[in-house]
């Protein structure tokens, strides 16, 4: 593991940045082919840990959700249509629906029909819906962004941990080099009776510490690895070095801008603020949608529809005959009777096909409503209310929000100052100590020094060399949040 000081960095950097934008710049690559002997660059580790993670597809799934739901309201507008069929069978005394007259027979039935309606006005409800639940789909991949951006800069601060601890270890290695040559050249001086053998074991000694800071940053670049892994949610199996990237000793410049600035430049491109001003626009539209329930309502509609008794009949033909009937008339006082042939008709009845009533029985019609709410128990006030309230807590929210960004954008700034302050006091104390050692060292070459001065100029050198690298990257971290807040990209 890194060193506590640059440990505590590492979480205070997470938490600061938790809406980092690093993806505008890193992700770029192609698909990742996690297999073994890899040297995957941060670009390469983001990318893998975006096509794997899970938080991110549940951001995604929260995108198609509010798509869905955006598609749902545009439907609201369009037609409804319905259609319907039916089949009844009555027995005993029955309604002919043929002829309306009474009958004792069963009787079969078929109705079918199809209706449409359609909404005129809404009091703009349908269209405020729209425009509300397209914002809602906004915001939603503007939260994807953001769940992005964590992942990003968890791997980004990971990858850096790695950088870090394998610099360390090149100090390690280094510290343990200058001890064996040193070693080398107290051994020949005690062969040639110059130093007493007493200071090759101390030098053995100083070997065996310098080994065991070696063993230790290369443990601390194991634990390193395997957070990264972690970030990425790669398996433990998976082995990859990372492709080392030159980060160049910062220069230890005065800040070219005030925090004051950084947060007016923050404020016009960080996700978090685009996303609440988004739902800023949403809660207008909610309030709307609750307003228009007072309105009035207008829709029109269109019906269609035939029918089938298995009792209706038809007359199939004719037969024409002619009866007596006899009469009598007056004449003069005297009855004479008559005959006369009364002509009548016959008809046979038949059974209307099923397809004939279908066509024969149709009817249209159409018609439109109109819905005027003249009490509705207060619903409109209340739900307007409501919605006005929602729309007090997102400004709240947004509010909370921008002060947390001015809070970060303000520690941050002091950070970096500090950080600047301490890299610049620790390279000043490396590069004096180094002269120190290179004097010590001379010293006791030339038997004029002892050991302990000696081992003492080299232990002051290595602890001075360590904090240089973690203050380096420290004062680098801390420039490059102020970086961010200002639109830039991360790069080394």
């Amino acid at each position: 593991m890194l060193p506590e000081a640059l440990s505590g960095f590492v979480n205070l950097f997470l938490i600061d940045m938790k809406y980092l934008h690093i993806l505008l710049f890193l992700v770029v690559s192609k698909g990742l082919s996690a297999q073994s002997g890899n040297s995957l660059t941060l670009r390469d580790c983001i990318e893998y840990a975006l096509q794997n993670n899970i938080t991110i597809r549940q951001s995604e799934a929260a995108v198609e959700n509010s798509d869905n739901v955006l598609n749902q309201s545009k439907a609201q507008r369009l037609p409804a249509i319905t259609g319907f069929l039916s089949g009844n069978g009555n027995t005993g005394r029955n309604v002919d629906p043929f002829t309306n007259g009474i009958v004792t027979q069963t009787i079969g039935t078929n109705n079918m029909g199809i209706g449409l309606n359609m909404p005129v006005f809404q009091g703009n409800r349908l269209k405020n819906a729209v425009e509300r639940d397209k914002l809602s789909l906004e915001a939603s991949l503007t939260d994807v962004q953001t769940q992005k951006n964590n992942i990003g800069l968890q791997v980004a601060v990971a990858y850096l941990n790695v950088l870090s601890a394998e610099d360390l270890i090149e100090v390690a290695q280094k510290q343990l080099e200058v001890t064996r040559l040193q070693y080398d050249r107290t051994q020949k001086l005690v062969e040639g009776g110059a130093l007493p053998e007493t200071n090759l074991y101390d030098l053995d000694a100083q070997k065996a510490n310098d080994e065991l800071s070696l063993i230790n940053a290369e443990n601390s670049r194991e634990s390193a690895f395997l957070a990264l892994k972690r970030t990425m949610n790669a398996p433990l199996e998976m082995m990859f070095s990372v492709v080392k990237s030159e980060v160049p000793d910062p220069e230890v410049l005065q800040p070219a801008t005030s925090s004051a600035a950084v947060y007016q430049t923050a404020l016009g491109f960080l996700p978090e603020i685009k996303a609440g001003r988004i739902r800023m626009n949403a809660a207008d539209r909610n309030i709307a949608i609750a307003r228009s329930l007072g309105y009035p309502t207008v829709s029109l509609s269109t019906n269609w529809g035939t029918a089938y008794s298995s009792v209706a009949r038809r007359a199939a033909g004719m037969t024409s005959s002619s009866r007596q009937i006899p009469i009598s008339a007056e004449f003069q006082g005297q009855t004479i009777p008559l005959v006369i042939n009364w002509p009548e008709s016959s008809y046979t009845m038949e059974n209307i096909p099923y397809f004939n009533q279908l066509g024969n029985n149709q009817n249209l019609s159409f018609g439109m409503s109109v819905n005027i709410p003249i009490f509705n128990r207060f619903n409109v006030k209340y739900q307007t209310q409501s919605a006005e309230i929602q729309k007090k807590q997102v400004d709240l929210q947004n509010k909370a929000t921008e002060i947390q960004v001015k809070q970060n954008i303000d520690q941050a700034y002091i950070d970096m100052l500090n950080a600047r302050k301490k890299y610049a006091a620790t390279l000043t104390q490396a590069q004096a100590l180094n002269k120190a050692f290179i004097a010590a060292e001379k010293r006791y070459n030339a038997g004029a020094g002892t050991f302990v001065d000696y081992n003492l100029a080299k232990t002051n050198l290595d602890r001075a060399n360590t904090n240089l690298i973690i203050a380096k990257y420290d004062y680098i971290f801390r420039t490059k949040v102020l970086d961010f807040y200002q639109n830039k990209p991360l790069e080394f």
